[in-house]
């Protein structure tokens, strides 16, 4: 497949692309957590305590692991953590101690990185808090406990004092001795009390900011650590997944949209193919060959007259002698006498919503450019039509002409349009049985040529109504028209069947509503391998 061809793909399956990566990115919404998880739901994540700096180089960190070990730490962080049971989650945390490192490791489980990691800090920082209270408090029940001795070593010294001074000459001087010995034991002892007494000599632990967090040997990363990574990633995977869906679909569809398709389904020449119109150019009724006539649309019906004026019945490419005089100045347009019938060419289509039509209007317009003078027959009594595009006034038209008891002179049902030197006779009134109708449809397509260069005729789709039938022994060659997208190959088949035994001449097919990347030149005329086949036809 080439890749224009991979474009025109996307281009007619975008909905179903397009909903494939809205549903990864709802998925990739409402699965992913907001942290990854693996097959084991198990995160460990440890965090270490050590001595604050400027603290002893021998600090002796086993009472840090047996504060951290203990109840009142895992009392403070399930208040913390808002956690019930504080002796289950002493359960999910141990303590390592590495004298050689000089640290206490704390190691937290959860089923996610984030739960692990706050479990782990929440311990680390309680620890320190917890070690930092209990020092404080052993440290000043150590100075409360010295006062007793420091008040005995105070009278003592006081004692000795005393006795210094009052000792004969012999004995002062073993006195001052003893005395100079105690007042140093009270002075110490003083140093002692006052430095357990200080906050700042408190031997003090703290946090490292090395945090590791791993998940556990049985359990396997699943999914990227970043949320909206892995919302990208589903949104990504919901994209190649639509685009393989909408090829798959694309393969499976076997509704006829390319030119070659057609060709070889019907058995007949494509001879011209119009691009897709705006979508509020085919709601609105629009002829683009007079409305727009500079655009691809507009181009492709122009070729399509090209076509049957090259290979269409031997009339079609004679204008009426007399009409307009003054378009007949300076011309090498050849003329016909008015006696001459004009050709009758019938449009026809499988389905309906094929653009038949539209394809009548926009042709008579590209016909009436040439200097033709065009009457178009709405013969579509089920969904008549042709008066939306043409502008024409709804009233009296075929069906009163065909049920009329005497015959009605045509020109009575010949309508105006807003394109010069186009007339229509609309359907008229509705039937209840369309099909008798046409049981004397020859006798008025015969008066009918006598009013203009070319008559085209507007039926029912062949695939759903004999109306077709009825018409093809009364004209000269018919065009069939048909959609992109709308036919299957056993349909075209079927079509190219029918219209085969009839014996009349077949101009060719008109594909409309082509993909314009698939539509070389965009709308050009295609004289394909059967082009001799159908001019033998027409012949």
């Amino acid at each position: 497949m080439e890749t224009s061809s991979y474009f025109s793909v996307l281009q007619r399956r975008w909905p179903l692309v397009l909903a494939c990566l809205a549903v990864g990115l709802l998925a990739g919404l409402i699965l992913t957590p907001s942290e990854p998880k693996g097959t084991g739901n198990q995160w460990t994540s440890a965090v270490n305590v050590v001595p604050a700096p400027n603290s002893a180089k021998e600090f002796n960190l086993a009472p840090v692991q047996r504060v951290a070990d203990g109840g009142e730490v895992a009392r403070r962080v399930a208040k913390r953590l808002n956690d019930p049971d504080p002796a289950v989650l002493a359960t999910k945390v141990t303590s390592q101690l590495n004298p050689d490192l000089g640290l206490v490791e704390i190691l937290a489980k959860a089923s996610s990185r984030k739960a692990a990691e706050d479990l782990a800090i929440a311990w680390a920082q309680e620890t320190v808090a917890t070690f930092a209270d209990t020092q404080r408090k052993t440290r000043q029940t150590q100075a409360d406990s010295m006062t007793v001795q420091l008040d005995k070593l105070k009278a003592e010294v006081n004692t000795l004092d005393d006795g210094v001074n009052k000792a004969p000459v012999g004995k002062k001087a073993t006195l001052q001795a003893e005395f100079e010995a105690k007042r140093g034991q009270y002075t110490s002892l003083v140093a002692q009390q006052q430095d357990l007494i200080n906050p700042l000599n408190d031997p003090k632990i703290e946090v490292s900011d090395g945090l590791k967090s791993t998940p556990d040997s049985q359990t396997s990363i699943l999914a990227p650590t970043s949320r909206p990574l892995r919302i990208a990633l589903a949104a990504a995977l919901g994209l190649a997944l639509g685009l393989i869906a909408a090829l798959m679909v694309d393969r499976m569809d076997v509704r006829l949209r390319g030119r070659i398709q057609l060709e070889e389904a019907f058995g007949l020449p494509v001879i011209a193919e119009v691009p897709r119109a705006s979508r509020r150019s085919r709601a609105g009724h629009a002829v683009l060959v007079a409305g727009r006539p500079d655009s691809p649309v507009a181009e492709a019906y122009r070729t399509l007259r090209s076509a049957l004026l090259l290979s269409g019945p031997p009339g079609l490419a004679y204008r009426l002698s007399g009409a307009d005089p003054r378009q007949n100045r300076g011309t090498a347009m050849p003329v016909r006498r008015v006696s001459d019938p004009a050709p009758v060419i019938l449009v026809v289509s499988p389905r309906p919503g094929d653009g038949r039509t539209s394809t009548v209007a926009n042709l008579a317009a590209a016909l009436a450019e040439a200097g033709r003078s065009v009457l178009v027959l709405d013969c579509d009594f089920r969904t008549p039509a042709t008066h939306l595009y043409l502008g024409a006034k709804s009233g009296k038209g075929m069906s009163e002409v065909l049920l009329a008891e005497q015959e009605m002179e045509i020109g009575d049902v010949v309508r105006s349009t807003n394109i010069p030197n186009v007339r229509v006779i609309t359907a008229g009134a509705p039937a209840a049985y369309p099909a008798a109708l046409l049981l004397r449809a020859g006798e008025v397509v015969q008066r009918a040529r006598h009013h203009a260069d070319v008559v085209l005729v507007d039926s029912a789709p062949l695939l759903y109504a004999n109306d077709t039938n009825d018409l093809v022994q009364h004209v000269d060659a018919m065009l069939v028209v048909a959609r992109s997208g709308n036919l299957t190959s056993d349909q075209a088949a079927r079509v190219g069947e029918l219209l085969t035994r009839t014996g009349v001449p077949i101009a060719g097919v008109t594909l409309v509503g082509v993909d314009p990347t698939r539509s070389m030149g965009g709308g050009g005329l295609r004289r394909g391998p059967r082009a001799s086949t159908s001019a033998a036809r027409s012949a």
